[in-house]
């Protein structure tokens, strides 16, 4: 429990310092304005004041204890996304002359960005007059045990936010307010942020005269330090108050009080200007959390157990909660749970951790095991009874497969979706959780199989049944590529049926649809809608080439479910080399003579860029291993699939140079 002062606290001992610090920054037109306002404390006299930003100045008015001015800067360069372009920062200062010295002052970095919200057809961010297509996570905290997290742990967690391709992050309203560390990070890394006002599920006492006093200096004192930062482009009222009036059966005019229907956007109007402002999350539709109008918290796909195919009717907009499920970790992780022992699923230990709603008959990992069946073509219960081992495989990739359809869907041109944040980022603690990332802020295969789908130059496949598959190509860059559009069938193992490349273009900032049956040229069946006699081919594979026939982005459709056949693995089945780079760092190259599906890579005290990914024959691919934690100064990655076993994984070793 986060009982009195949750947080460092400090004695200041200065000659000059500021209180009540008010300081925005806005983009108007073609224009950055920047106003402060501050309380000044000093021990002489002061003689002049200016505020510098960049090569900018402006002098500051004191009148009487307070310093106050505007300073309008022509054309700044701007703060973007990192999907979009460059976060540029300019440093802040104030000068400040007394009769007998002069002081700098610094302040949180400017970010000059502007945020605007579509509401047709739905709900979309738009930053710098570009819309933007939000992707990310629900935070949580980087410490359950102290409420907060290191200036070093944050910044290990949102570089991996930042390498995935997410943009956003939300902090929800059952979570806490985060440190200035945290914000300053994401100023720095180009990763959007929606703020909850911390409240959420209860009907509060916002008129009784003593709490109003309290959440009213509360927000005031979040609203003007948060202001300092430009990753700051939406608050929200409250999370799940809305929908929870509504679900309960309650009238329309009581799921929403005038706190955040009117005193909270006011607020936020006057202390954070050029901010967005949601009342609650999910809210905006005929019922709060419907999904075509609004924001909605989408669990159709996940804890509902809708199909796929389902996701163009249901036709979500803008969901900053989504895509539950009870993602396995790696296996240090599990022996944590389970003390050493070995995994056992309905094990009380495991079992305790499993994420489920309250009053439930069922939990997350039994829609984990409702996935993998549409998945794999497998009974869960059975292969859990009598192959743990394999259902353990098969679980672990199953939900994040589950979430890169969906976005799949999402990001194509059939989809009008907005944004998608991922409930949860990372666990809080040992445990087959909600999370992307374990509690020690290492990866699951779900941020893997996402950070294939995030990518600011993404291509993603989408069945159309008996109109066959299509290919969608999203440049949001604001640079052309040209290249060439690759697809292949092929029969497992390693024979290609058919295979025809066309050249493509992308232009900046654009969204384009190939048919693979027009590339192809000639009819293939190539989703297996037809099933006009057994399958010629297992596996369609689209590759995006650049100029220099450099892979952009590939995506892979399978024709369809089944547990992949286990060949046993061979020497000559997958090649594997490694060599030491300058950091500690390991380069791995893999080459197959066949088709390999979910290759797994481990290496303790080392994390790889690239994890969970399909080896296609007779082509190579490389992974960087970077050093966490302590490891023994000696490399050894072990590599597992789902279609290749042995009688043991293949180690690698390399010696740092």
């Amino acid at each position: 429990p986060a009982i009195g002062q949750w947080r460092d606290v400090r004695l200041e001992c200065e000659a000059i310092q500021f209180r009540e610090l008010q300081r925005t920054a806005t983009l108007e037109g073609v224009e950055g304005i920047v106003n402060f306002k501050a309380t000044i404390h000093s021990s002489e006299a002061i003689e002049a004041a200016t505020l510098r930003v960049g090569e900018n100045a402006v002098l500051l008015l004191l009148e009487g204890d307070v310093l106050s001015g505007t300073l309008r800067i022509k054309d700044p360069l701007l703060w973007w996304p990192h999907t979009h372009g460059a976060p540029q920062l300019h440093d802040c200062s104030v000068l400040i002359k007394t009769t007998s010295s002069e002081q700098s002052i610094p302040l949180e970095p400017v970010g000059f960005r502007r945020i605007e919200i579509a509401h047709e057809p739905g709900f979309a961010v738009h930053v710098n007059g570009r819309p933007v297509y939000c992707r990310g996570a629900c935070w949580t905290t980087s410490d359950i045990f102290t409420h907060s997290g290191s200036p070093e742990s944050l910044r290990h967690d949102l570089i991996l936010v930042r390498d995935a391709g997410m943009n956003m992050l939300r902090i929800g309203g059952t979570m806490h307010y985060e440190s200035d560390a945290f914000y300053r990070t994401c100023d720095e890394l180009g990763i959007l942020v929606w703020q909850d006002f911390m409240f959420a599920n209860m009907d509060y006492p916002v008129d009784e005269p003593a709490f109003a006093e309290n959440i009213s200096f509360e927000a005031v004192q979040q609203l003007d330090r948060l202001a300092q930062h430009p990753c700051i482009a939406i608050y929200c009222g409250n999370s799940e108050i809305e929908q929870q009036a509504a679900m309960l059966g309650m009238p329309r005019e009581l799921w929403r009080n005038d706190w955040f229907g009117d005193r909270l956007p006011a607020l936020c109007g006057a202390h954070h200007p050029g901010a967005a402002y949601v009342p609650s999350s999910p809210s905006g539709g005929v019922l709060p959390f419907h999904a075509r109008t609004g924001v909605t918290h989408y669990y159709g796909v996940g804890a509902y157990l809708r199909s796929v195919r389902e996701l163009r009717q249901a036709d979500v907009k803008f969901t900053s909660e989504c895509l539950g499920f009870a993602n396995i970790p790696e296996t240090d992780v599990i022996d944590e749970i389970m003390g050493g022992s070995m995994p056992v699923t309905h094990h009380p230990r495991w079992k305790q951790r499993v994420p489920r709603d309250t009053g439930a008959g069922w939990d997350f990992e039994d829609v984990r095991d409702h996935y993998l069946g549409e998945l794999f073509g497998v009974d869960p219960a059975k292969l859990r009874s009598f192959d743990m081992p394999r259902y353990l495989e098969l679980s672990r990739v199953t939900s994040g497969e589950m979430m890169a359809r969906t976005f799949s869907e999402w990001r194509s041109n059939h989809s009008r979706n907005a944004g998608g944040l991922i409930w949860f980022f990372k666990d809080l603690w040992a445990a087959t959780g909600w999370g992307i990332m374990d509690h020690h802020g290492m990866p699951k295969a779900a941020y893997y199989q996402l950070k294939r789908l995030w990518k600011s130059q993404q291509l993603t496949i989408t069945d159309e049944g008996t109109d066959g598959l299509h290919l969608h190509l999203v440049n949001e860059t604001g640079d052309s590529v040209d290249g060439f559009m690759e697809v292949q069938l092929l029969r497992e193992p390693n024979m290609v049926t058919a295979k025809q490349e066309i050249a493509v273009k992308a232009g900046p900032n654009s969204k384009q649809t190939l048919s693979v049956d027009e590339i192809l040229g000639s009819f293939h069946d190539v989703n297996y809608a037809y099933r006009f006699g057994p399958q010629k081919h297992h596996v369609v594979i689209a590759t995006w080439l650049n100029s220099e026939r450099e892979p952009v982005s590939e995506a892979i459709h399978f024709t369809r479910a089944r547990d992949p056949e286990a060949h046993v693995l061979c020497s000559d089945a997958i090649s594997i080399e490694a060599e030491a780079l300058s950091g500690g760092s390991f380069r791995v190259f893999l080459t197959a003579d066949r088709f390999v599906q979910s290759i797994r890579l481990s290496a303790k005290g080392f994390l790889p860029d690239d994890n969970y990914f399909h080896l296609l024959p007779n082509c190579s691919k490389s992974v960087i291993f970077s050093p966490v934690g302590v490891h023994s100064g000696v490399f050894r990655t072990y590599v597992e699939t789902l279609n290749l076993v042995g009688e043991s994984s293949i180690e690698v070793r390399a010696v740092p140079a």
